[in-house]
């Protein structure tokens, strides 16, 4: 019967060792868990904070250009010259001028699918029905440019003439009017129904010229 009493202290030490030893062992994982995240983990702006594929966009938006090259590149080529084909020729209407002189547009349309350009002056000779002719000179007053024409865009050279009475010393009476655009050898023919006109072949300073082209 003594024994019993004597007993129990032995068990109560191993019960309180076991809950020890339990303790020790919940007190170390609450001290792990309680421990501060990395740096790395928490910043925002910490690269290790990107995750692989954003960083991936990040660097391939940065190497994108911003334009398409093709356009970066497309004012490098020079414009082609306009061909005969590429243009379309209209004579424009009349205004009286003072002195007996009359001004007319000569207008050049770029009726082909691409750009092209024109430089300098038009060839203009008028023709009788009896087949002579009447070279117009060209004026100094406009300097010559190269104008770009996309489809569709005009260009003029201004026609000033001299007008007379039919019957006139010198009266030249075009039936057409011959127009050469720059740099071809190709001539449109147009009607001419200005009236007479005043032949002046051989003076200085004639009183019928042609300008340059200018954009229209």
């Amino acid at each position: 019967m003594r024994g019993e009493p004597g007993g129990r202290p032995g068990l109560v030490a191993i019960a309180l060792a076991a809950l020890l030893t339990a303790a020790g062992c919940g007190g170390s994982t609450v001290a792990t868990g309680t421990s501060p995240l990395p740096t790395s983990a928490t910043s925002p702006t910490s690269a290790s904070a990107v995750p692989a594929a954003s960083a991936a966009k990040v660097r391939l938006s940065s190497a994108t250009p911003s334009s398409p090259a093709v356009a970066a590149g497309s004012g490098t080529s020079a414009v082609p010259r306009c061909e005969a084909g590429d243009l379309t020729v209209a004579l424009g209407a009349a205004d009286a001028a003072a002195g007996g002189q009359h001004q007319r547009p000569l207008v050049v349309t770029n009726r082909s699918p691409r750009r092209c350009a024109v430089t300098g002056y038009p060839g203009v000779r008028f023709v009788a029905r009896d087949g002579s002719a009447y070279d117009v000179v060209r004026s100094p007053l406009v300097r010559p440019g190269r104008i770009d024409l996309p489809p569709g865009a005009d260009a003029r050279a201004n026609l000033t003439y001299l007008t007379t009475e039919p019957g006139d010393s010198g009266a030249f009476l075009p039936a057409r009017v011959l127009v050469t655009p720059p740099d071809t050898t190709t001539a449109v023919e147009l009607r001419w129904d200005g009236g007479p006109v005043l032949d002046q072949s051989g003076a200085t300073h004639p009183g019928t010229y042609i300008m340059a082209f200018t954009a229209a």
